[in-house]
């Protein structure tokens, strides 16, 4: 049985460790502690310092970078959509500065860029697809074939296509104007939002993508990317485009991995960048030829972007043939 003399000798020895730590700390070992602590510090601050100053030189790069870029970009891509009708379709998460930067560069480079939507993310909302179900039944036109696979999703998203877009026919742009009614049955439900109108329904659509969270993501992404199909089949040419982040874990990445989407269905994981909006242009080109491509730096793509025309209005094809040969 443990007695009060073995508390009493636990205690005083102790109090004995802690002498000799004080002893020791303020006699032989404190200059070797004090010297070692000092030697750190300033070799910490030495680090600390080098690793600002190089900060600082890669911002410096970056902004001049992104400067000369914001210059050379117009004079890189101007005529290189004239005459194309293209509009602009905002997806959930989608930066607002980045979709405004998407549109002056389309019309930098020519195309008629009027239409500009934002789809709500109320849109990929479990409890949206018996109203997206009922609006198609309801305002589906003529010549328009409802999915019969996809559900309510697929069915609103094919209506919504329809009465925004319109492919070229044979001869040209068809020129045909925007169904303005079913536009305004879908932005009343709180579905999209009608940002800037446009009475020329275009026939090429850049969809800008924003980062998509939450434990139901992968379903919201798919959903997504059945509106980009719709919107695919209802026109002549697609590209999606967003941050890098899109092609690591978003949308991008959910086209790229589909076989079906990434055979018609370009993307571009770089539009905050003035050289990612030049990629969308080339990508449009491209597009219009029949030809589609994945481009940027994340993951397997087809290069930084698609073949440059030396001369606007000069085809993609023939400038990768002119790559080629020479």
């Amino acid at each position: 049985m443990i007695d009060f003399r073995y508390h009493l000798v636990s205690i005083i020895a102790v109090f004995f460790a802690l002498a000799a730590g004080i002893v020791l700390g303020a006699g032989p070992l404190g200059d070797t502690v004090d010297d070692t602590l000092a030697e750190q510090t300033s070799q910490l601050r030495d680090e600390n310092r080098d690793l600002r100053a190089q900060l600082e030189a890669t911002e410096r790069d970056t902004a001049y970078q992104q400067a000369f870029l914001e210059e050379v970009t117009p004079r890189l891509v101007t005529g290189q959509l004239e005459g194309e009708y293209v509009g602009v379709i905002a997806l959930p998460g989608a930066d607002e500065d980045t979709v405004t930067a998407v549109r002056e560069t389309l019309q930098t480079a020519g195309a008629t860029a009027d239409l500009t939507v934002r789809i709500e993310p109320t849109w990929t909302d479990p409890d949206a697809e018996p109203v997206l179900d009922e609006l198609a039944t309801d305002l589906v036109a003529s010549g328009t074939e409802l999915p019969t696979e996809g559900g309510g999703y697929a069915r609103g998203a094919a209506v919504l296509a329809a009465a925004l877009m319109a492919a070229p026919t044979e001869a040209g742009a068809s020129h045909e104007t925007i169904d303005t009614a079913t536009v305004t049955a879908f932005e009343e439900s709180d579905l999209i939002t009608l940002e800037q109108d446009a009475s020329v329904a275009p026939s090429m659509a850049v969809l800008v993508a924003g980062n998509v969270s939450g434990d139901d993501a992968g379903d919201r992404l798919d959903r997504l990317a059945t509106l980009v199909s719709s919107i695919d089949a209802a026109d002549a040419g697609t590209v999606v485009a967003g941050p890098a982040s899109t092609a690591q874990d978003g949308l991008l990445l959910t086209i790229r991995d589909s076989d079906d989407l990434s055979e018609v269905v370009s993307t571009v994981d770089s539009v905050d960048l003035p050289s990612g909006r030049a990629a969308v242009v080339f990508a449009l080109s491209e597009q219009a030829e029949g030809g589609s491509g994945q481009y940027g730096v994340v993951g397997e793509t087809d290069g930084a972007l698609p073949p440059v025309p030396e001369e606007p209005g000069e085809s993609v094809t023939d400038a990768a043939t002119e790559g080629s040969s020479s």
